[in-house]
């Protein structure tokens, strides 16, 4: 019995060792179980909060702000004029005094070219030229006073010799009227002599003595009347005399005639063309800058023979002629015609070339073409705009472009990216989440494009977010089957960008 006693409680502590190893198992199943289902739960909730950050970075919250109202064009840099700087004859370049990149001035000396045989001829031009001019003034100015008062003294001189043989005149006459009663006396007393000598009252002599004088009174009085008719002839020889000085004392007190100084003057006016034309030649052989601007190109040296030139392209490395000059640089831009009535004369433009992406360029508008161009069927309009903070140069002409041009701005526009934008049906819309976080597509109506936004009129308010993209389940899940490009595969990948024409829909512009 005692045995048994012993024995029955070492069987009884023997049976229950099975029961515990299994129990021992259970739980490390049930440990390794947890643990399985906490890596599980862990991993889906680090998963699930992955897609969660990466829906959120997918989302594109509205909102509103000022907005700049822009058309987008391409376009290069070109000078606004170019030419190439040659002679108007051939000749011997005898100095070039630029090189290649100098900036000059408008009127600026360029080259000079040999003018040796061109002075003499200019020298006697001018010669003659000033020649004819002292003529004209020589004319216009009239005698000299010397000249004048010496015609005035012969003017007095005859006057006073036309006097003289006046009253010489008048002393002869007195003179002839004198020997006439002379005379008249003389005969009446030769007569009674010659009756007294008859009757022997007087002597025979004493006649002839009366006859004797009244003969000499006789010829007196004939040598006064031959006299008097010389001194007549004289009067009349010194009145045509003084008048004649008198007509050339007027003559020399009223100048020239007025014929001879046109005459004159006409005279002045060839030889002053003459001159005009040699010295037009001589300046010819100044090369001088015709606007101000940078020389591009240079195609001769001194001592080269150069000739003229009637292209006006630089592009050229090779010509005939000395340099090539161009203009003050500007952005020619093609502006599509639906677009051109928004672009007005003096507006702003913000210019980014190629060779400088990071760098917005701003000028204004200039010019518009009044002529539209048409290349494979496409209608654009040349539109030119200066540059106006460039001070520096970067900006070289040929350098590729693409212009903004500001066209107007909007107070509280509510914008989004246009890739946001899509087309269904006709309609433009976006997608929204919905309650579970899926895109829900809303209809939304567009207004103009501003950069790389697009004004939303209606179905959208401020605060709301939209999908910049979709996964590819949700492209499915939306009617979009197949690969598309840009979608990835598997939950919470990178969306799919809409707005890229050949994606899920084309981008909705103004």
């Amino acid at each position: 019995m005692l045995i048994d006693m012993t024995i029955a409680p070492q069987i009884q502590r023997k049976e229950p060792r099975p029961v515990k190893g299994k129990v021992r198992a259970g739980l490390i199943v049930l440990a390794l179980l947890g643990l399985g289902a906490g890596g599980y739960y862990y991993t889906t909730s680090s998963q699930k909060a992955a897609e969660t950050v990466e829906a959120q970075k997918n989302l594109f919250e509205v909102k509103t702000g000022r907005a700049k109202i822009t058309v987008l064009a391409t376009g290069v840099i070109k000078p606004d004029r170019e030419v190439k700087l040659s002679p108007k004859q051939t000749g011997l370049l005898k100095a070039l005094l630029v090189k290649q990149g100098d900036r000059v001035k408008e009127g600026q000396l360029i080259a000079v070219m040999d003018d040796s045989n061109l002075l003499g001829e200019v020298a006697a031009a001018r010669g003659a030229y000033l020649a004819s001019l002292d003529n004209v003034n020589k004319l216009k100015s009239g005698n000299r006073p010397q000249e004048v008062a010496q015609a005035r003294y012969q003017e007095l001189k005859a006057k006073n010799a036309a006097r003289q043989a006046r009253e010489n005149i008048q002393r002869l006459e007195a003179q002839v009227e004198s020997l006439k009663i002379q005379l008249n006396r003389n005969e009446t007393y030769a007569k009674r002599q010659t009756m007294l000598a008859k009757e022997g009252a007087v002597s025979d002599q004493a006649g002839i003595d009366a006859d004797m004088a009244a003969d000499v009174t006789r010829s007196q009085l004939r040598a006064a009347v031959q006299e008097k008719e010389q001194a007549e002839a004289a009067l009349a020889q010194s009145l045509a005399e003084l008048s004649a000085i008198t007509e050339q004392h007027n003559l020399m007190r009223s100048g020239f005639r007025k014929e001879d100084i046109a005459a004159a003057e006409h005279n002045s006016m060839q030889t002053r063309g003459q001159l005009m034309r040699m010295e037009s030649l001589l300046n010819d052989t100044r090369i001088k800058a015709p606007f101000a601007g940078v020389i591009t190109q240079k195609y001769a040296d001194a001592g080269a023979i150069v000739t003229p030139t009637t292209s006006a392209a630089t592009t050229s490395a090779t010509s005939s002629s000395i340099v090539a000059l161009a203009g003050k640089l500007e952005m020619v831009a093609q502006v599509s015609e639906s677009n051109l009535p928004k672009i007005q004369i003096g507006q702003p433009v913000e210019i980014t070339a190629t060779a400088f992406p990071d760098r917005i360029f701003h000028g204004r508008v200039t010019q518009i073409a009044p002529a539209a161009i048409v290349t494979s069927n496409v209608t654009t309009f040349e539109v030119h705009a200066e540059p106006i903070d460039d001070s520096k140069g970067d900006l070289l002409a040929g350098m590729n472009v693409s212009a903004k041009f500001i066209v107007g701005e909007l107070e509280n526009a509510m914008t989004v990216p246009t890739v946001c934008v899509i087309s269904r049906k006709g309609q433009s819309g976006v997608f929204l989440p919905d309650k579970k976080g899926e895109p829900e597509f809303k209809a939304v109506k567009t207004g103009p494009a501003v950069g790389r936004d697009i004004v939303i009129l209606e179905g959208l308010k401020p605060g709301d977010k939209i999908f910049q993209g979709l996964s590819r389940e949700q492209l499915a899940k939306e009617g979009y089957g197949g690969r598309m490009p840009g979608a990835t595969g598997g939950p919470g990948a990178s969306a799919m960008r809409m707005g890229g024409g050949n994606r899920m829909g084309r981008g909705m512009g103004p």
